[in-house]
Order: structure tokens, then C-alpha cells, then sequence
């Protein structure tokens, strides 16, 4: 049962477990594609949650849905709180009482991390400082599903860094930039100095993967960053874009966008997964960069 089916993660997660022979059961809210053999509800809905789970009696849950954009966390608090650990909360009890073998698979956040950044390489055992209402959410989730499930409930927290990739919301920095570089004209920009840690969406998936293909070896409380331990500074990122459409636009600084950056550098340990299952990222950020950009044009 994969949560947040119909999402950009969640639909390439999908394919990618069928493709194992896996049988997936999408589920997300009504409307929301999550394939014909998926369940709509709202995780807000406890009595839907429970149904669904009872019904379904899932083996393995990866729970992706979420409020994900920082951003609009800042002015949608209460929302992003009510999902994020709110909806949570719901699964995991569903979770814990009609599926108590279950391995349930969270996708948290290396936002967890926060000011913890500013002191080095974050590693799992680093403790999280979030900043924003979306990162301190994903962090109480974190904390919740450890003590809701059940005892004989398996947890596997993955904090993944910035993933991008052909169909993500043109809110996150890689489709932005690349649909203003595709429209023509200026490109629009803020602070371009912060150094992130982005990985190609397929990567993450393969992780996920991994992860549940390797779940029996793991303790029954777990966490792992996905990461390429790699931090590349966003304006970077851009010059790749521009190099990759072969174009030429003028970059334009918008004193509106421009933001303070606390966290110039978030570096990410990713040595625990590589170690545990032997996962490692096999795509570059021009490939990543490239599926961003092939989404938004015909190259």
C-alpha cells in the first residue's frame, strides 16, 4: 500500500514495485490517480484510513503523502500540520491495529536537519534542528509512528535530500528555473549562493526499493538519509540548465524572491545506507536535470 500514489514520487514508486512483482494498492485522495486497483480517502478521514487499511491488510506501507513544499508550509501551518503528523497519526494507528506485522517505510526529510547543518555533515545520529513548519512536522511524524505503531511493526524513516525529476511542481527550484529557461526571456531569481544535495527522483525510488527488498535485515526501528552526500550550490544548478537547453536568457535577481539563507551548506552522510543495503545513487544532476527539462519542452 503506497500512500500518496498518485504524487511524483508515488507514481514512479508504484511502477517501480510492480515492476518487482510486487501487488501495489495506490491510495490517495479522491481524484488523485492512483491507478485502478487503488483506494481513495482522505488521510484526515480516521474512519476512511482504518476501513482501507482493515480491507487492504497490507504487507508493506510506504506512506509518501504530505504537505511536501517548504514554501507553502510557511503560510499554511495549521494545513501542513494537520496532514503531516495529523494524517500520519491516523495511518499509524490503522497501521497498528489491523496490519501489526506490517513494515511501514516514511518518507521524512533531510529538512529535519535545520541549524543542525550549520555545524557539519548531518549523519543519522545528528540530532534535527528544523526551521520551518514542514520540517518540524515531518520530525514529530518521525517521532509519532516510533511510538504508535506497534511493537511488532518494522519503521523504516528515510530523509532523503532535494530529489527532482521530470513532472515535480514548478514550486521547487529545478522545475522553476527550467520552465523560465524553456519559456525564454529573463529568468527570475533569488539567492542563488546555498549549496543543496539533489538526487534524480529515479534514484530515491531506488532506494525505497532497496530498502523494502532488504527490509528483513534491518532492525525494527530504522533511519537512513538518501542521499549523494554531494551539496552543489543552486546557482549551479541553473548554469547546468541553461547549458543543457542551449540557450542564453539573462538572469535577473528579484529582490522579491530573494530570501535569507540561515543554512548555506547542507551536507549530507549517506555512508549508513550504502553500508546497511548497498545503495548508492547511479544518475548525475545533468541527467536529473535534463528530465526536468524534457518535461517542461520537446528537446
Amino acid at each position: 500500500m503506497v500512500t500518496g500514489a498518485g504524487g511524483f514520487v508515488g507514481r514512479r514508486l508504484c511502477d517501480a514495485l510492480r515492476s518487482q512483482n510486487a501487488v501495489v494498492i495506490g491510495a490517495g485522495r479522491s481524484g488523485d490517480a492512483v491507478g485502478e486497483d487503488g483506494v481513495a480517502f482522505d488521510l484526515l478521514d480516521e474512519a476512511a484510513v482504518s476501513d482501507a487499511v482493515s480491507h487492504i491488510g497490507p504487507d508493506v506501507v510506504v506512506h509518501l503523502a504530505a504537505q511536501s513544499s517548504v514554501g507553502q508550509s510557511a503560510g499554511r501551518a495549521a494545513d501542513t500540520w494537520a496532514t503531516n503528523v495529523g494524517g500520519s497519526l491516523n495511518l499509524a494507528r490503522a497501521v497498528a491495529t489491523s496490519a501489526p506485522q506490517a513494515c511501514l517505510l516514511f518518507a521524512s526529510s533531510s529538512e529535519v536537519y535545520g541549524r543542525a547543518f550549520l555545524t557539519g555533515k548531518a549523519h543519522e545520529n545528528t540530532m534535527p534542528q528544523p526551521q520551518s513548519a514542514y520540517a518540524r512536522s515531518k520530525r514529530a511524524a518521525e517521532e509519532m509512528l516510533a511510538d504508535v505503531l506497534s511493537a511488532s511493526n518494522q519503521l523504516i524513516v528515510a530523509r532523503p535530500g532535494n530529489h527532482t525529476g521530470r513532472g515535480q511542481d514548478s514550486r521547487f527550484v529545478a522545475p522553476s528555473f527550467a520552465s523560465q529557461v524553456v519559456k525564454g526571456g529573463d529568468v527570475r531569481v533569488g539567492n542563488l549562493q546555498a549549496r543543496r544535495d539533489f538526487l534524480h527522483v529515479d534514484d530515491v525510488v531506488d532506494a525505497y526499493v532497496a530498502l523494502l527488498k532488504n527490509r528483513a535485515a534491518l532492525p525494527s526501528r530504522s533511519t537512513f538519509n538518501v542521499a549523494s552526500g554531494v551539496p552543489v550550490q543552486i546557482g549551479f544548478v541553473l548554469e547546468q540548465l541553461i547549458q543543457l537547453s542551449q540557450s542564453s536568457p539573462k538572469v535577473v535577481v528579484d529582490p522579491e524572491l530573494v530570501r535569507p539563507v540561515d543554512i548555506e551548506v547542507a551536507e549530507l552522510d549517506a555512508s549508513k545506507i550504502a553500508t546497511a543495503i548497498g545503495w548508492s545513487p547511479r544518475r548525475s544532476l545533468a541527467d536529473a536535470l535534463l528530465d526536468v527539462l524534457q518535461g517542461v519542452s520537446k528537446i
